[in-house]
């Protein structure tokens, strides 16, 4: 299993059933009537078509070559030797895992042969920007609109690309290192630094400056940790964000969105939230945009979220960038040329950052956006308790465990007698959330805002084997003994007080609850998987 966060202060967005008190279904004798459902994860249009089979967990090392062993390698190169990845080696297996067609003609190559004549390769130049990342062949927008999105915050990128790391020079070894977050803690991946190349010209995501490769090598560093280049082909834009911050994401669909959509999307901007949004379709069959100059299943980074007031009404904007940074762009309302910007002083227009260049960045109001997207996804920097989009202060704790068959995997509430064998997790709340009389609802006086996450291994030990996925979920029961472990007995006449909800074979669920913390209310967390 994965780590619990939990919090005295939280965001949540969980369906939560009323708490009774730990001896009031004992003396009704009423027992209570449960029955736990589950599903399998639904695929989007951001997956693979091509299934991994699956396998188990293993030491889940896949991508990982320790640092000693690195160093080893290094002590014995020559002077004119530069790193070979033995764990990911410069050939067709990190390419692919499936049958694949001819590749003689993939050529592989360092940054110091493929810049310009008289030019010198750089791993970062004039920093970082959105606008430096150019998708290649390779269908992974999911991954870089993350990148995109992430690398406007530079503290965050500064954690996942360390300082000093020299393309060329008398220290450069043919070595790069990045930092992932990984199963609740930053991961260090090293990589050669040689591309696949045809032509001459790189394969995949690149720079737009052809001196600058950070793209490049921390695409293929991505690509070690999932076993090969293909196994990024499609994925989540959920998990990415995740792995390249350490937050906490949630996925919204924008069909029916509830009316506090735009108002959650902007104060989630402004707290330096990282966004991310999705059109339905078949990305692999997708190759040129719709009439409204959109490309069906693809990814796409939400790069401002801005309200402005015009002369003729008050506009709630947001800026949108596509995988490619290229021409291909909204041509609706608000579009680069579109005469809605007539309305908008100069000023304003400066502020906004607002420029008409075929760059792949536009603006389309908020009606639009809910119109041409289907998902958006939100990733906050930490636990966003109160759900406005603002990462809030609390208490912090991450706990490892895991499940052991006929020991602590015992499944859903459907059988209350193993259910009870689970891992149980205590969480005490001291104090309830500021309340606020005239603004809050009075339902929450006296409650403390929880967000638990709760994530299963997901780090792969084979290049052409996935890791099974189990149906996971979290149930909250209140108690009144916090050092004693509640008995199946407790579960037959005690509702819960906050779940995850359907059991799920994701990598990670979440649940938001409004839990009573008069009186220093113990709550027992307890973490089945089927």
């Amino acid at each position: 299993m994965g780590p619990i966060n939990s919090k005295d202060k939280t965001s949540a967005e969980t369906t939560n059933s009323t708490a009774l008190g730990d001896n009031e279904a004992y003396m009704n004798d009423s027992r209570v009537d449960v029955e736990d459902k589950e599903k399998a994860q639904e695929t989007t249009n951001e997956d693979s078509k091509i299934g991994l089979p699956e396998g188990e967990v293993g030491d889940c090392m896949l991508g990982i070559t320790a640092y000693t062993r690195v160093k080893r390698i290094l002590d014995k190169l020559g002077p004119s030797e530069l790193f070979c990845d033995p764990d990911f080696p410069a050939n067709d297996s990190i390419l692919f895992y499936s049958d694949h067609s001819d590749t003689t003609y993939i050529k592989w190559a360092r940054p110091k042969d493929l810049v310009p004549p008289g030019k010198e390769p750089h791993l970062l130049v004039d920093g970082l920007s959105r606008d430096d990342i150019k998708q290649g062949i390779l269908g992974d927008c999911w991954f870089l609109s993350s990148c995109a999105a992430v690398s406007q915050h530079e503290c965050f990128m500064r954690k996942i690309i360390p300082d000093d790391q020299p393309l060329c020079g008398p220290n450069y070894r043919g070595i790069v290192h990045f930092r992932f977050w990984r199963f609740g803690q930053w991961t260090d991946v090293y990589v050669d630094d040689l591309l696949p190349t045809r032509n001459g010209q790189m394969m995949y995501a690149h720079c737009e400056d052809p001196t600058e490769f950070w793209v490049a090598l921390i695409e293929k560093a991505y690509a070690k940790l999932h076993g090969s280049y293909e196994a990024i082909e499609g994925g989540q834009t959920m998990a990415a964000l995740v792995d390249l911050t350490g937050g906490l994401a949630e996925r919204y669909e924008l069909k029916g969105a509830d009316p506090s959509m735009y108002r959650h999307l902007l104060r989630a901007h402004k707290s330096g939230a990282f966004i991310a949004c999705s059109r339905k379709g078949e990305w692999r069959e997708a190759t040129m945009a719709d009439a409204n100059g959109l490309v069906s299943g693809h990814a796409y980074t939400v790069t401002k979220v801005m309200r402005v007031s015009h002369r003729m009404n008050d506009e709630r904007l947001l800026r949108i960038r596509n995988p490619w940074g290229n021409e291909t762009e909204w041509k609706g309302s608000w579009s680069d040329h579109d005469s809605c910007w007539d309305w908008v002083d100069k000023e304003t227009k400066e502020v906004m950052g607002m420029e008409m260049k075929d760059d792949g960045e536009f603006w389309m109001n908020f009606r639009d956006f809910c119109r041409q997207f289907q998902e958006v996804t939100i990733c906050t920097t930490g636990p966003d308790f109160d759900g406005d989009g603002v990462s809030d202060q609390g208490h912090v704790h991450c706990v490892k465990g895991q499940w052991e068959v006929g020991r602590s995997a015992g499944g859903s509430r459907n059988d209350l007698e193993k259910f009870a064998t689970n891992p149980q997790y205590l969480l005490t709340l001291k104090e309830p959330d500021d309340f606020d009389p005239v603004t809050d609802d009075p339902e929450n006086e006296g409650k403390c805002s929880v967000v638990i996450a709760l994530m299963q291994e997901h780090r792969r030990s084979r290049r052409n084997m996935g890791v099974k996925m189990l149906q996971i979920g979290f149930i909250i029961y209140q108690t009144s003994t916090p050092k004693e472990r509640l008995p199946a007995k407790h579960f037959k006449y005690n509702y819960e007080s906050g779940k995850s909800g359907i059991f799920v074979n994701m990598r990670e669920v979440s649940g938001r609850c409004e839990l009573r913390a008069w009186s220093l209310r113990h709550h027992s967390v307890n973490i089945p998987a089927r």
